[in-house]
């Protein structure tokens, strides 16, 4: 019988991406252009990294759908997209909507009507995806500059995967949503009569 070598690998391995969501449901008409939400961020004293692909006319553009934008050097860039409602992704658009609205309307808390009132005025919404296992504190912190952008400029309302719907006002969380990294208990088995 021949032997089945056995390889071991050494050193540090790379975790698959654990895709983290953030999004802003914003009532305004129209997206900015992109170029805005980077002199934002700059003007927080960031320094955005945007791919050498990217111009100034995609830049200025106001029908973008999506642009990576990095935090920081060796670090995996924040997907940011914008799904719009009529648009391309009109499917995608009503099938999260809905979802959201089904679940916040069946969850009767204090400010679910405001969270409600958002989701059905929605025109577009920005979602950013980060990857869990890369993302610094540096990192988050950009990410709420994104979040911010949108909220205060397109009448957003900030939600985060995990944690729920924030007020844009005060900032305080407004409708609590389930933890994402919780898995269910197993059912423990039930003793059979012998």
């Amino acid at each position: 019988m021949a032997e089945i070598p056995v390889i071991t690998i050494t050193g540090s391995q790379q975790k698959e991406p654990k895709e983290f969501f953030t999004r802003v449901f914003c009532l305004r008409k129209e997206t900015p252009p992109l170029g805005l939400l980077v002199e934002y961020l700059k003007g927080r004293g960031a320094t955005p990294i945007i791919p050498a692909e990217v111009n100034e006319k995609l830049l200025n553009s106001w029908n973008w759908v999506g642009i990576e934008i990095g935090y920081a050097k060796g670090r995996k860039p924040i997907l940011v997209t914008c799904v719009r409602k009529g648009g391309a992704q009109d499917e995608i658009f009503k099938q999260d909507i809905e979802g959201l609205l089904n679940y916040v309307e069946a969850h009767r808390e204090i400010d679910n009507w405001r969270v409600a009132d958002q989701l059905r005025g929605c025109r577009f919404y920005i979602a950013n995806i980060l990857d869990k296992n890369d993302i610094t504190e540096d990192g988050y912190d950009f990410n709420s500059w994104i979040l911010q952008f949108f909220e205060e400029n397109c009448d957003g309302m900030v939600q985060i995967d995990g944690q729920g719907f924030y007020d844009p006002q005060t900032g305080e969380l407004i409708f609590e949503l389930p933890p994402i990294d919780d898995e269910p208990e197993p059912a423990k088995p039930s003793q059979q009569p012998t």
